[in-house]
Order: structure tokens, then sequence, then C-alpha cells
């Protein structure tokens, strides 16, 4: 110790700025990942398919048809400017001349409201015509124009080539066997909901 600090009783500290800028330009570590703890599952991604909801038939049925729909609704958009209601309902006249709105709307699987806005948007653009007949109990009566038919020729063409590419990986007798159990399974519905 020096003289002068004896002297004073206090002790000069060398200063520190040099160290302090240092320390200023180093760059600084990310923290790093705790450890995982022993004993404890990590959570990995879950597909789909192993969902808990997805370990119910009807769920899972439900989920594979909302994609199917997602993706036929965007290809009918924008290919031919129409929604899944609209496409359904065209397909449930084809070349009948005489499906009154009920009709079309069982055939569709649309609820009566829906089947008449569909036929509605329709005949806006030319594609249907709705007519009040006598013949049929004062039945509104739909059937596709000139231009609403070569449409629904496109449409028919469409749908078979998107099920095509659906089915590309089936055997003819697994397609069968598959509409067969879809149709069982459809049989089942009312069994299924009935209950309270």
């Amino acid at each position: 110790m020096s003289i002068k600090a004896v002297s004073t009783g206090v002790t000069t500290a060398k200063p520190r700025t040099a160290n302090r800028t240092a320390n200023r330009a180093r760059p600084v570590k990310a923290a790093a990942a705790p450890p995982p703890r022993v004993g404890r599952r990590a959570v990995a991604p879950v597909s789909a398919s192993e969902a808990e909801v997805n370990r119910y038939l009807a769920a899972y049925i439900m989920g594979v048809a909302n994609r199917l729909a997602n993706g036929a609704s965007s290809h009918y958009r924008r290919r031919f400017g129409m929604g899944m209601s609209e496409w359904r309902a065209m397909m449930a006249i084809g070349t009948s001349s005489h499906r009154i709105v009920r009709e079309v709307a069982e055939m569709a699987d649309l609820d009566y409201a829906a089947a008449s806005k569909s036929l509605k948007l329709l005949a806006e653009r030319g594609l249907a015509e709705i007519e009040q007949t006598r013949r049929r109990g004062r039945a509104a009566v739909a059937s596709l124009t000139p231009a609403g038919l070569e449409v629904y020729r496109k449409l028919r063409q469409s749908a078979q080539r998107r099920q095509v590419r659906l089915l590309s990986t089936f055997s003819a007798e697994e397609v069968q066997t598959l509409w067969s159990l879809l149709r069982r399974i459809e049989a089942q519905v009312p069994h299924m909901n009935a209950e309270r």
C-alpha cells in the first residue's frame, strides 16, 4: 500500500472504465434451454388421425368431409363462380324439367330455404328457371336453361375427374366395398341421432 493511502486512510480504487467498455462490446449469449425434466414425457406434435377427437368414427368422417367440402368449394368457386349449395342444386336438377323445389332440396341434401336461395341465385345468372305450375299442386318447378345445361355438363366432368383422383389408389372392388359401407353408415344415422 502506498504512503498516500496510509496517511489519508482511503484506498484509491483503479478506474474500471476500460473493463466496462469491454464488457459492453462482448456479444451476449442466449440463455440455454433448461434440460428436460427426468421422468416427464416430452410433448410431441399429434397428427390429426391420432387426435382424441378422431377416435370416434362420426367425428372422423365429419373431419374428412369438411376437408373435401373446402377443397370442392374452392375448386367450383374458382372455375365456375358458384358455391357447393348451387353445385348440389344444379346436380339435383340435372336434365329434368319437372323438379319441384322440395325434390331439389331432398336430392341435394339441403334444407328447403337453402335450396330456394340456391335456385334463386342460379336463376339470376340465367342458369335455371323457376316456374309456378298447377300440375303439381301449384308447386314451383325448377329446370336448367340451355346455358345451365352446358354448365351442368362441365360440372359433371369436373366432379368425375376429382372423384377419379380421390379413388386413384383403390381397386374397383374396394370402391364398391367403400360405397356399401358408407351407405350402411348412412342408414344408421337416424338410429344414432335418436338417442336423447
